[in-house]
């Protein structure tokens, strides 16, 4: 059986650093979903720490954090990624591994000189480049971060990486350098209802837990909080996998890109 896209280790309860000062410690259910994450894209392992960051910081195999983290990032991404992008449009996003990260980005960003831009220059230039922002997954909570970009066409989901520049105590840090993987637009979707339906099955477990007292008694918690928080997340899977709010008007950022590829010439 293939394994998950998303995957994690919730810590065991006992090992959860509670939140707050030491005279309140206290936890929540963001707290709660303590653990270890990554994406397993075919053969590779995004948020995997390469061999010699483990060796050399003494960091986990894979990103230590509260899971629900990158779960909220990915639910919040899905809809965008699930958007397809216009064909004109794709090899500004489509990994080239000759080219920087962010290279055309960076491009136009000179290309406006942002520091003494007008106010209708820089309206192009956002408009230019905030839907790659949209499938970008944010990852700026750690250090260093990681480059990660979901976006797709009419068949299927690219999944793209670059982390040749991201080091930690001067070695590379993540063992996924560069390279891309796809799945199909319906693979996507069901990966991302597995992850919910995952955490959301074992965060239920957790919160029962809890309730039944498994932390310690100087530890403060609020149940009541506890299972109305897991009862709304529980529920909130196909309203936020729906349609992105304000879709993208891909005409003005083809406008836009025009313009800003017009002015390099």
């Amino acid at each position: 059986m293939p394994s998950p896209l998303f995957q994690f280790e919730l810590r065991p309860l006992d090992h959860i650093q509670p939140w707050g000062e030491p005279e309140d410690p206290n936890l929540h259910w963001f707290g709660l979903t303590d653990g270890l994450y990554w994406i397993q894209a075919g053969g590779h392992r995004l948020f995997e720490y390469s061999n010699i960051a483990q060796a050399r910081s003494g960091v986990p195999p894979f990103c230590d954090y509260q899971v629900v983290r990158l779960y909220e990032d990915v639910i919040d991404l899905a809809p965008h990624a699930l958007e397809p992008v216009p064909e004109e449009l794709q090899r500004y996003i489509a990994l080239d591994e000759s080219k920087p990260w962010n290279y055309y980005w960076s491009k136009w960003c000179e290309a406006v000189d942002t520091s003494g831009a007008s106010e209708d220059s820089m309206n192009i230039l956002d408009e230019a480049g905030h839907w790659m922002g949209r499938r970008t997954l944010d990852s700026a909570y750690l250090a260093p971060s990681t480059n990660i970009v979901f976006w797709s066409n009419q068949e299927s989901v690219q999944i793209q990486w670059d982390n040749r520049d991201k080091l930690l105590q001067d070695c590379q840090a993540w063992s996924a350098q560069v390279g891309s993987w796809r799945l199909p637009r319906v693979k996507f979707m069901d990966e991302v209802r597995s992850f919910h339906e995952r955490l959301m099955e074992q965060m239920e477990k957790r919160v029962s837990q809890v309730a039944a007292g498994a932390l310690a008694k100087t530890v403060r918690v609020d149940l009541g909080g506890l299972r109305r928080e897991q009862q709304t997340r529980s529920q909130s899977i196909e309203r936020n996998l729906g349609q992105p709010a304000l879709p993208t008007d891909w005409p003005s950022v083809v406008a836009a890109v025009r313009s800003l590829e017009a002015s390099e010439a």
